[in-house]
């Protein structure tokens, strides 16, 4: 399979799969490396059978099969990188992907009967397939030696690859850890498999969602002093791992950055936010506070969690829009629900805190936060409304290159009469070109433009 993928390479490079453009040398390299990870799981899991059947006592797992030397350039090396794994980690990790991409393989380990309870393994729902446990792993790594099945079970319990959800542990609320069904995360199992770089997607077990955009952080319409303190943002993106290499400065500068983007709805808080994690390449998670917020007793906090154990190792940036929805005023206790949601807030102060990367929040009135959690905040940026040199910038850049203003009521007389934001004009101009084109037009009339400023003034009211 490996030597038609490599010929096919040669003659055209990149192929679509999926939907997407991906290089087939960086598949083939991908797949060298899960082959050889496959060859020494089947190795391992026929050592331990062969011990089942001779009746002998369990060897080392290192004296088992050569630990395989994946290629440099491959998605696993940089899994084993990222995460520092240990020989046992990438293990489990190689025994659980095999299982999903090759489910047959790891059969003989359920067709023995003497196994049923060693060897672990469960189905999930609809599966009709049997997926390794964490009893599973255990089993492979030690045998029956039950020392080292402990001692391996303690590395595999504070592995970041389950923390950080590389390998989802299924379980029920009955089940022992060890009896947790192990699948790799779907962002990883399609990064180990093609070499794309993993993105995390929102869902029940990750609350946020990855913020992008096609905007520049020259596109960005704000004042200059503004502009100038979002540079100590990025300073701190670009130079916080370098700085913390100093153990002086790691012992009197604590980690972490809290910063406050405040402004009037619609003036690009958001977009500051996309804008910087594009300008520095580094990932923006946008907390889904529609996922997050519960009306019942600890599930917020249980929420908030998965997000913050999945992303406090990585280099990223976490935002919270409409911050005071989660960071509002404390207020006297008066009930059980007052008391739990100051717990709320104290909780997220003390994960805040230990935050090692840059957060941001958002807010339309930065009074509205708990005093204790303005306190902690190191930069408050107030993202005002565009003036008329700006407003008359953005009339400019919004419309596109397919329509024209009508005559003496283009740009600088627009940004003149009417006070809007870049939402609001990122709006007229989107209606006021639907409209022009069904009536056969290529002109944004007055008439037309001044219907929907209305209706953008009224919103505003409202």
């Amino acid at each position: 399979m490996l030597d038609t993928l490599k010929k096919t390479s040669e003659k055209k490079s990149v192929s679509k799969i999926t939907g997407n453009s991906i290089e087939f040398e960086s598949l083939a390299t991908n797949i060298s490396a899960f082959s050889k990870v496959e060859s020494w799981v089947k190795k391992v899991m026929y050592s331990r059978l062969d011990e089942i059947k001779n009746n002998s006592s369990p060897k080392e797992f290192k004296d088992l099969s050569d630990i395989p030397q994946v290629p440099e350039n491959s998605s696993w090396s940089q899994l084993v990188e990222e995460f520092d794994t240990s020989i046992a980690e990438l293990f489990m990790v190689s025994v659980v992907f095999t299982s999903q991409f090759q489910p047959f393989s790891l059969l003989p380990l359920w067709s023995n009967e003497k196994l049923n309870y060693w060897a672990g393994g469960g189905k999930e729902k609809d599966q009709t397939t049997i997926s390794p446990t964490i009893r599973t792993i255990l089993f492979l790594l030690a045998g029956f030696d039950s020392v080292k099945r402990a001692l391996y079970l303690n590395q595999l319990i504070d592995s970041r690859l389950i923390k950080e959800q590389v390998l989802h542990v299924n379980r029920a609320e009955t089940e022992t850890f060890e009896n947790g069904i192990l699948r790799v995360s779907d962002e990883h199992y399609c990064s180990l498999m093609t070499g794309k770089k993993p993105v995390i997607q929102v869902s029940a077990d990750f609350p946020a969602t990855l913020l992008t955009t096609n905007k520049s952080f020259s596109d960005l319409v704000l004042k200059e002093n503004t502009k100038e303190q979002l540079n100590s943002l990025i300073n701190y993106v670009k130079y916080s791992n370098e700085l913390y290499e100093d153990a002086d400065f790691a012992k009197k500068v604590k980690r972490g950055y809290v910063a406050m983007l405040y402004g009037p709805p619609g003036t690009g808080k958001t977009l500051t936010a996309s804008v910087l994690g594009k300008e520095l390449d580094t990932p923006v998670y946008a907390v889904d506070l529609s996922r997050v917020v519960s009306k019942y007793i600890g599930e917020t906090e249980k929420n908030l969690e998965k997000i913050f154990d999945r992303l406090e190792s990585k280099e990223c940036i976490l935002f919270f829009d409409e911050a005071d929805a989660l960071f509002g005023k404390r207020t006297e206790v008066k009930d059980a629900k007052d008391r739990y949601a100051n717990q709320e807030v104290a909780y997220l102060l003390q994960r805040i805190e230990k935050f090692p990367g840059l957060v941001l929040l958002a807010s339309n009135f930065n009074q509205n936060l708990d005093i204790a959690f303005r306190r902690r905040i190191l930069t408050s940026i107030f993202i005002s409304p565009p003036g008329k040199e700006e407003r008359q910038y953005l009339w400019n850049q919004s419309i596109p290159s397919g329509f024209q203003f009508e005559e003496n009521h283009g740009p600088e007389y627009l940004a003149e009469t009417y006070q809007l934001t870049g939402a609001n004009i990122s709006n007229i101009i989107k209606l006021a070109c639907l409209e022009a084109k069904s009536n056969g037009s290529d002109i944004l009339s007055l008439n037309i433009l001044s219907k929907y400023v209305k209706a953008e003034q009224a919103k505003e009211r409202n």
